[in-house]
């Protein structure tokens, strides 16, 4: 059924006046630049009209006369009262005088529509620069510039320009956009496909209020469940990720489609980690751990934060799915795997009430296949639903039914069957269109007289809903609080450059890292008498990151060979690498068998730290299996992505190998991602690769350490 926003949780950190109330609420409002020849004030005028703004309107134009039927005030100070909201449709030249002047008034807030700023160029950056210290100065909340501006749809507040003659679909979903287009498309979608709204928000240059503290405003606005959020950039970070927590902890759903996944180059010198670690998975890993869902689609951005206020929170990934079509089923199923949910066998009582509902030719099953029979007995699709509902296996059901769109259905209470076992079911429970179906006026008309759990974006977007939801329901936001331990290091080098393995394994052993055991022979010394077998030979310098391309690595050396491979690969460096200073070389004995895993990070100077745990050696670059964490993070956060892993069976004891200690595993996991933390800002990276995993036995093969110059 239906999300009841009344019952949401609201964050401890309870504010009965947003600075955004005046903005977003206004009771007053002013239109500067009104004129019934603007093609950007008609639009504004209707949507104020279409949507019954009940406040005081307010059109000002120092031409004077009428606009819209309506008297022209010719000033600010001119008008009988300071208005809550100034909007302003002027030339970008006459913006940041004006809100001076609105901020010198007490004006409470001011929604910049013009163009003409940052977007523009030099000039245009200059002249936002200085709308910028207006609103700094005076602490007015400035909305823009070069944005599309609002609509409050519950509160009948269209400050959006429109060209549509009815409003909103009223609703519990809130939009905010970068894109004024973007935000238009959504109001498109919400009309498409019945998706009732709270609000829509476009944010534009976000020369004062961004998207951060929109969302933050939306959490306390009681007729919004969820949040879906388009973004080009972010500006302000923490204040973003602030915002996210906040709704996360109020048991608000933030949908994110983030534009521009390019990869930017390498974040530091390290070639694995930098190429494991861009911005977008950056921000990915950061949106995931401040509780946000992130997807790849408009419309998966609108279906995601609708279904969640039909259905609500889902508990789990065991669907459940009736239709009266064993080819949908059949979809579901190759959707729903792909998607990592399953479809489990239902129990015997289920099936046992099914056996009696079903004709002899139907299966109790799941997916279930209702059959031709409801066209006599329509009623049976309801006790279908309510059936597969209760059983104790499933966690969320969905009820494959075009019955909302078919007039026939209608008349033979199919539909009137599935909304009482929808909303009467112990678990989630959703009508669904097998494809995607927009919503008529009639089918509208009747979700209006009640609430109906049901969406028409088809299986695939659906069960991608249910996906995303459901990893939702089940995280509660994994970033916790940077207080880093004190760890002391400067004894063993200066935060600058790049730090040799020999200086990065010290430093791992201090944070507790178990690292293999090495002979440390400086140019010059001999090297003591090893025990028999075989040794890996590395060359130290903290010049010298990549070892192999200079010829400063040698493996599988014969303990008897060991002095004169010593010699030999230091002749072989200084050769290849004229003038680098060698501060000698590391020999350890050869390690075989277990899996090698890379565990890296990279600290971003506005998202902060991420950790990247992939399968090492040449699978790193091969398979690209790897999963990331925004740091700081807790055990169970870092057990979760490492069985995330598609290579974690070599990890849990496939075809026979040894099982890996996982709690041991995740501790040692969980000190690189600690130390990363308490290097501090001036840290670029950290990387530990190979860490051997063999059963019990967890090392450090080798580590390296970039600093920021």
């Amino acid at each position: 059924m239906a999300i009841d926003v009344s019952e949401i949780k609201q964050g401890e950190d309870f504010r009965p006046a947003h600075r955004l109330k005046r903005l977003f609420a206004p009771r007053s409002v002013a239109l500067i630049g009104a004129s019934d020849r603007s093609n950007w004030s008609k639009p504004i005028h209707h949507a104020l009209t279409v949507y019954g703004f009940t406040g005081q309107l307010y059109y000002v134009n120092p031409r004077g006369g009428t606009a819209h039927g309506q008297k022209l005030w010719t000033s600010l100070s001119a008008l009988p009262e300071v208005p809550d909201l100034v909007f302003l449709v002027v030339p970008a030249h006459a913006v940041p005088g004006i809100v001076a002047e609105a901020a010198a008034l007490g004006v409470g807030a001011v929604e910049v529509l013009s163009s003409g700023f940052s977007e523009e160029g030099p000039e245009g950056a200059a002249l936002q620069e200085r709308l910028a210290t207006v609103s700094r100065e005076s602490d007015i909340p400035v909305l823009g510039p070069n944005n599309l501006g609002f609509v409050n749809v519950h509160e009948r507040i269209g400050l959006f320009p429109m060209a549509e003659s009815e409003p909103l679909p009223a609703g519990s979903v809130a939009m905010v956009s970068q894109s004024g287009n973007l935000a238009s498309q959504v109001q498109t979608l919400a009309r498409t496909f019945d998706v009732g709204l709270s609000f829509v928000v476009s944010t534009g240059n976000e020369v004062d209020v961004t998207v951060g503290d929109v969302i933050d405003y939306l959490v306390d606005d009681e007729s919004t469940a969820a949040i879906g959020v388009f973004l080009e950039m972010v500006r302000h970070p923490e204040r973003f990720l602030a915002a996210c927590r906040r709704a996360r902890q109020a048991g608000k759903l933030v949908v994110v489609l983030k534009a521009g996944r390019s990869e930017a180059a390498a974040r530091s010198a390290l070639a694995h980690t930098g190429s494991l670690v861009g911005d977008d998975a950056i921000i990915g890993a950061a949106l995931e751990a401040a509780g946000a869902v992130r997807v790849d689609t408009l419309e998966d951005l609108v279906a995601v934060a609708d279904v969640f206020t039909r259905i609500g929170e889902i508990p789990g990934t065991r669907v459940g799915l009736v239709s009266i079509s064993g080819g949908a089923g059949d979809i579901a199923s190759d959707l729903a795997e792909q998607l990592g949910l399953t479809l489990p066998d239902l129990s015997s009582p289920t099936k046992e009430i099914l056996t009696d509902i079903l004709p002899s030719y139907g299966t109790p099953q799941n997916p279930l296949d209702m059959t031709g029979l409801v066209v006599p007995k329509p009623e049976i699709f309801g006790q279908g639903v309510a059936a597969v509902a209760s059983d104790e296996s499933i966690d969320v059901v969905i009820a494959v039914t075009e019955a909302e769109h078919t007039a026939a259905d209608l008349n033979d209470g199919m539909l009137a069957g599935l909304l009482v076992a929808a909303n009467s079911a112990p678990r989630p429970t959703l009508l669904a269109t097998t494809t995607v179906r927009p919503v008529a006026p009639s089918t509208a008309g009747l979700r209006a007289e009640g609430a109906t759990p049901g969406v028409s974006y088809g299986l695939d977007r659906v069960l991608t809903s249910i996906s995303a939801i459901a990893d939702w329901t089940k995280g509660e936001g994994t970033l916790r609080e940077e207080n880093a331990r004190h760890l002391e290091f400067s004894d063993i080098g200066p935060s600058q450059g790049t730090w040799s393995e020999r200086r990065s394994r010290e430093l791992l052993e201090r944070a507790g890292v178990p690292v293999v055991p090495v002979v440390f022979v400086r140019p010059g010394e001999e090297l003591p008498t090893q025990p028999e077998g075989l040794y890996a030979i590395k060359i130290v310098s903290d010049e010298i990151l990549h070892k192999s391309e200079v010829g400063g690595v040698k493996l599988n050396i014969d303990a008897a060979d060991l002095p004169a491979a010593v010699r030999e690969i230091l002749d072989t460096v200084a050769a290849n690498a004229p003038g680098v200073n060698l501060e000698g070389v590391l020999v350890s004995p050869m390690r075989s068998g277990g899996v090698e895993l890379l565990v890296g990070a990279v600290r971003d100077p506005d998202w902060g730290c991420v950790l990247a745990v992939a399968l090492g050696g040449i699978w790193t670059e091969v398979l690209a299996d790897v999963q990331r964490i925004a740091l700081p993070a807790d055990a169970g956060s870092i057990r979760r992505a490492i069985e995330r892993l598609r290579g974690f069976p070599l990890l849990d004891g496939a075809r026979g190998s040894v099982p890996a200690d996982l709690n041991s595993l995740v501790s040692i996991v969980s000190a690189v991602g600690e130390l990363a933390v308490a290097l501090g800002p001036n840290l670029a990276a950290l990387e530990v690769n190979p860490l051997r995993v063999d059963g019990t036995t967890i090392e450090a093969l080798d580590a390296a350490v970039v600093w920021n110059d």
